[in-house]
């Protein structure tokens, strides 16, 4: 799923523009299908299934304990990430240098993945505006990063359905994804066949479950519309990143990020 520019087109673009009785024989699952489909979900669960903890212990009390506060629970959301990516074989199979990058430069985008499987109107983070108030008040600049957000984390919802095998297999596919970051500076990859192998089997492995799960038609609409969420995951990871690199530019600043954040924020 390249994202870069219009060079080629994505493997998203080709399924969407795929002849319809090639439609009956993507849906078809094997049982190699499904033994994958379910160690995907089931390791997406064991990593994700209890919502990362202290989002609601965060020092408000100044700009930067709030930064500082978000800086630690995005460190530990990423650390769930990346335990759950090293469960997929084609990721570990893959250069060292390629697994760095992809997690350097997508981890981030695929934050509202997870926000949307522990989403709950009543009691999620996003949505908890009262308590968030004096956060966003002593960080004005924040107010718009908090509103894609939540307004992104919504439409994934109601998308998804907050399906745990779609989110599981819809994060797969994406981390596998060069370009998603829309940084000019992204290294290229070592091996960039590997990493599109990886993805085409990932996508058509979504898009054979939809198939499975709705039908012909409603995954050729699911499909379009993802493609707008995937674009408007980039746009709040780039807002979300230059944000926080500019509130962190100072030395000080910096000693006081995770190691791992300085890196998905692209600040080492």
């Amino acid at each position: 799923m390249d994202m870069n520019g219009d060079e080629g087109n994505t493997v998203i673009d080709e399924i969407i523009n795929s002849n319809p009785m090639e439609d009956v024989l993507l849906g078809t699952l094997s049982i190699e299908d499904w033994i994958t489909l379910q160690s995907v979900q089931t390791s997406f669960l064991s990593v994700f299934q209890i919502p990362t903890e202290n989002h609601h212990s965060i020092d408000l009390t100044s700009p930067t304990s709030t930064l500082i506060g978000f800086s630690q629970y995005g460190n530990q959301l990423a650390l769930r990430y990346i335990h759950f990516i090293r469960q997929i074989d084609e990721f570990e199979s893959l250069h060292n240098d390629d697994r760095f990058i992809l997690i350097k430069y997508n981890i981030l985008a695929l934050f509202p993945i997870s926000k949307c499987f522990f989403y709950k109107p009543t009691n999620d983070v996003c949505s908890d505006k009262e308590r968030q108030r004096p956060i966003f008040s002593s960080c004005d600049n924040l107010n718009d990063v908090r509103d894609m957000m939540q307004n992104l984390v919504v439409s994934l919802v109601e998308l998804t359905e907050q399906d745990s095998m779609l989110l599981s297999l819809l994060l797969v596919a994406l981390i596998f994804s060069q370009g998603l970051s829309m940084n000019e500076d992204e290294p290229s990859l070592n091996d960039p066949l590997a990493v599109n192998r990886a993805q085409s089997y990932y996508t058509k492995l979504l898009w054979d479950y939809l198939v499975h799960k709705w039908g012909d038609m409603q995954t050729h609409r699911f499909f379009t519309k993802l493609l707008t969420v995937i674009f408007r995951m980039q746009s709040a990871a780039k807002m979300f990143r230059d944000f926080f690199r500019a509130e962190f530019i100072t030395p000080d600043n910096v000693d006081t990020l995770e190691p791992l954040m300085q890196t998905i924020l692209h600040i080492s």
